[in-house]
């Protein structure tokens, strides 16, 4: 058995086993660390490849932020998740185990993992600590039309219903000016979010190169009017929410519940049997949005790691 990081493991290669596997995402594939790479220069994405007689038994996705000599492990980055996905459930503890060694190097200044699918017991290694984060999943029935009756509660389907009436229109969003829509009603709500965000423009134009591969803008107009927008991740079973924008004029027709349901009918249509609608970072009407729209909580840790030194240094 040997474990490695892989840089250039090919796009056949790694879509084909990812692909056997139900709890994979869009988070996994090649697309998504091509989006990293193009957009971030400091990001080396890859992967944590397990191999028996050169043949691919496991891989788990990773990348690593350099930092002068230094340099930040993630799996993966922005909250996105890097379960490590294998043949047998034992090489997924490997993959991991493979990962916490990395993470031990002196030069790493700190690393972290989100695993949604990983049941199996977790050992730690010593400086490692662990918290549980939470994200609403709607479980897709096998039509739109069972959905819209039932998946959805009362209220937002009679929302959604009068967003229809009142002509409300969903559509793709494509070309260089849609992108711009997007961006601005982006901003509107990201500039006061911190953190990551405001994410660059150019990281979006990427994922905009990408919708054969599972990415989706959807927005929600109003004549020419764009009121609400969001990306979302269609791969294997799963299909993800990602980030979205609204304007003011959004909240007069609930344009963001139209938009959700619009991205669930894709992803019903496409085979998907799981909407993640990601996290809300406890905030309550978010939970609440969610909720109405059929998602259920579902909790899974996070593993952080971070440098007594780098701490000190960010106290000077």
């Amino acid at each position: 058995m040997e474990t490695r990081f892989e840089t250039d493991l090919s796009r056949e290669e790694a879509i084909e086993f990812i692909s056997a596997f139900e709890g994979a995402t869009f988070f996994h594939s090649p697309a998504w660390l091509d989006i990293l790479s193009e957009s971030f220069p400091r990001f080396e994405c890859g992967w944590l490849t397990a191999r028996e007689g050169g043949r691919l038994v496991g891989l788990m996705p990773v990348t690593k932020v350099k930092m002068g000599p230094a340099f930040k492990l993630h799996a993966l980055p922005f909250g996105t998740y890097g379960d490590p996905l294998a043949l047998e459930p034992g090489l997924r503890k490997t993959l991991l185990d493979a990962f916490f060694s990395i993470a031990s190097s002196p030069r790493c200044a700190g690393a972290g993992v989100n695993l949604l699918g990983f049941q199996e017991g977790l050992e730690m290694p010593r400086g490692w600590k662990r918290r549980t984060e939470e994200c609403r999943m709607i479980t897709l029935p096998d039509s739109f039309d069972e959905y819209r009756s039932r998946g959805m509660n009362r209220k937002r389907r009679q929302l959604c219903n009068r967003c229809e009436r009142e002509g409300v229109v969903a559509r793709r969003l494509e070309g260089e000016s849609d992108l711009k829509l997007f961006y601005d009603s982006y901003l509107h709500g990201a500039s006061g979010w911190g953190g990551v965000h405001p994410y660059p423009m150019e990281f979006f134009e990427s994922l905009l190169k990408r919708t054969k591969e599972g990415v989706c803008f959807w927005g929600a107009f109003i004549g020419d009017s764009l009121l609400a927008a969001h990306v979302d991740f269609y791969f294997g079973r799963t299909a993800q929410a990602w980030q979205a924008g609204v304007t003011p004029q959004a909240h007069e027709y609930d344009a963001a519940a139209y938009l959700v349901m619009v991205a669930v009918s894709e992803a019903i249509s496409r085979g998907s049997s799981i909407f993640n609608l990601g996290s809300s970072d406890g905030d309550a009407g978010m939970i609440f949005f969610k909720e109405s729209m059929g998602g259920v909580e579902y909790l899974y840790p996070v593993l952080e790691k971070r440098r007594r030194w780098l701490e000190w240094l960010r106290r000077r």
